[in-house]
C-alpha cells in the first residue's frame, strides 16, 4: 500500500510540474543548416593565405590532386586554383544534389509520361476513329457489292437477249430458206399443173375432133348406102 501511494505521488508530480512549466521551457527541435563555405587556401594547410573566402556545399570543382589518406585536396574552380580540406570533399554530389537531381528526374518522367498519356489517348481516339471508318468502309463495300451483283445481273440480261436474238436470227435465216424452198417446190408445182391443163385441154381439143371426124364419117357412109 505504501509503495503504491509513492508511485501515486510521483506521477501526479510529475503531471502537475509538466502542466506548469512555461511554454519556454519545453524541448524543441531543430536542424543545422547543410550550406557551408569551404575557404581555399594557396598551400595544403591552414597557415596559407586564402585565395576564395567560400565554395558553397554542393560546388562541383575539379580536382587537380587527391591522394589517397591526404587532410588536403588540390582543386581548380574556374580561374581560381588552391586546397581545401579533405573533409570537405566528397567524390559523390551530396544529399541535397542528388536530391535535386532525382526531382528533376521525377519531373522529367512526370512529362514524359504526360506526353506518353497524351499520346496514347491521341492513338485511342485515331484508333476509334479508324474503326469508324473501317465500318463504314466495310458498310460501303457491302453496299457496293450489292449494287455489283445487281450490275451483273443487269448485264447479264442482255447478253442472254442477244443470245436469244442471234437464236432467233439463225432460226429466222432457217425459216426463210425454207420458205424460199417450199416457195421454188410451189412454183413448180404450179408450172406441173399448168403443163397438165394445158395437155389436158389439148387432149380434150384433140379427142373432140377426133369423135366429130369419126361421126362424120360414119354419117356419110349411111347416106350412101341409102343411095
Amino acid at each position: 500500500m505504501r509503495l503504491r501511494f509513492v508511485l501515486g505521488f510521483v506521477f501526479f508530480t510529475a503531471l502537475f510540474t509538466g502542466m506548469t512549466l512555461p511554454a519556454t521551457a519545453r524541448a524543441a527541435s531543430g536542424w543545422i543548416g547543410d550550406s557551408i563555405y569551404v575557404p581555399v587556401r594557396a598551400g595544403a594547410g591552414t597557415g596559407f593565405r586564402i585565395v576564395h573566402r567560400g565554395l558553397r556545399s554542393g560546388t562541383q570543382v575539379e580536382v587537380l590532386k587527391w591522394d589517397q589518406g591526404a587532410d588536403w585536396v588540390q582543386i581548380r574552380v574556374g580561374d581560381t586554383e588552391g586546397w581545401v580540406e579533405e573533409q570537405y570533399m566528397s567524390r559523390q554530389p551530396i544529399a541535397r544534389i542528388q536530391l535535386e537531381r532525382a526531382q528533376q528526374r521525377v519531373q522529367n518522367l512526370e512529362r514524359e509520361l504526360a506526353e506518353v498519356r497524351s499520346a496514347l489517348d491521341e492513338a485511342s481516339t485515331e484508333r476509334d476513329r479508324f474503326s469508324q471508318q473501317a465500318s463504314e468502309l466495310n458498310q460501303n463495300l457491302s453496299a457496293r457489292g450489292e449494287e455489283l451483283e445487281q450490275l451483273q445481273q443487269v448485264a447479264a440480261d442482255p447478253l442472254r437477249l442477244d443470245r436469244a436474238n442471234r437464236k432467233l436470227n439463225e432460226d429466222l435465216s432457217l425459216l426463210r430458206t425454207e420458205l424460199d424452198q417450199v416457195k421454188a417446190e410451189n412454183a413448180l408445182l404450179r408450172n406441173d399443173r399448168t403443163f397438165q391443163g394445158w395437155m389436158f385441154a389439148l387432149l380434150t381439143i384433140f379427142g373432140g375432133m377426133t369423135l366429130g371426124w369419126y361421126f362424120k364419117s360414119r354419117a356419110s357412109r349411111q347416106r350412101t348406102s341409102w343411095v
